[in-house]
């Protein structure tokens, strides 16, 4: 497998180059509804006492769906991220809740002659996608009322008034004046 690197063969500095990589080969694929359409990665390593430290530089083109009005977009993302890969059992492995220390959340456990790079290319892409990935910031979404993308057409709708969130945005409007109307009393 071309992320495993033999330890033994490592430099006090190595540089490894990944192109063309796919979402499968990283594991991407199975949990995502992202469509990855190129990935490329650029990962240094530099032997220390700690172990090995590894430097994530990573790029990648993916079609994301816009949170506001539904529609594919593709965006090219840029990540780095740092790892340290130390020898020995993962202490928390079996453990549900745990909470990390900056210093222990960069640390990658490994046992053997080995290491995998793909967990920290796979990593950098996770912590670098979008909560609420939009197509443009300013994206007006679609019509509360009748549903239309506000970004090809404009409707005859009256805002909110009828729309899906009016009911709940009225009910709390009437809840927090009769809040208001107690307090006074």
């Amino acid at each position: 497998m071309k992320f495993l690197i033999q330890v033994r063969d490592l430099d006090r500095q190595s540089e490894y180059e990944f192109r063309g990589l796919n979402a499968t080969e990283l594991n991407l694929d199975k949990k995502s509804s992202i469509d990855f359409k190129k990935i490329d990665a650029e990962v240094s390593l530099n032997r220390s006492s700690l172990g090995i430290g590894a430097d994530f530089v990573v790029s990648y083109s993916a079609e994301f769906t816009c949170m506001r009005c539904l529609g594919k977009f593709t965006r090219t993302c840029n990540s780095n991220l740092h790892l340290n890969y130390v020898e020995g059992e993962d202490p928390y492995l079996c453990v549900e809740n745990v909470e990390l220390t900056p210093h222990e959340a960069d640390k990658v456990f490994y046992h053997g002659p080995q290491i995998d790079l793909s967990i920290g290319i796979r990593e950098a892409i996770v912590f670098s996608l979008p909560i609420t990935p939009l197509c443009r910031d300013d994206c007006p979404g679609l019509c509360p009322v009748c549903g239309i993308d506000l970004n090809t057409r404009r409707c005859s709708c009256k805002g909110e008034q009828d729309g899906f969130f009016t009911a709940a945005a009225t009910e709390n409007k009437k809840t927090t004046a009769r809040k208001i109307k107690r307090n006074r009393k």
